[in-house]
C-alpha cells in the first residue's frame, strides 16, 4: 500500500510508478507521462515522491483551468 491511498483526498491521485533497469546501470522511473532517470536504486524513492508531486500539480492545475 503506498503512502497516497492512506489519505483520502478528493484530490486525483497519481497512478502507479513504474520502474525499469536501463542496459546502462541506470534506473528510469514513471509516474505516469512523466519520467526520470537516476543513477542508483537508493535514488528511486526521492526520484518517485518527485514525480508524484509534479504529476499533482500538472493535474492539478488541469482540473482548476479545465
Amino acid at each position: 500500500m503506498s503512502a497516497d491511498s492512506a489519505m483520502p483526498t478528493n484530490e486525483p491521485q497519481p497512478p502507479n510508478a513504474k520502474i525499469f533497469n536501463q542496459e546502462d546501470g541506470s534506473v528510469r522511473v514513471s509516474v505516469g507521462e512523466y519520467v526520470g532517470f537516476v543513477s542508483s536504486h537508493h535514488l528511486v524513492l526521492p526520484k518517485i515522491n518527485q514525480l508524484n508531486n509534479y504529476w499533482r500539480k500538472m493535474h492539478a492545475s488541469q482540473k482548476k483551468t479545465g
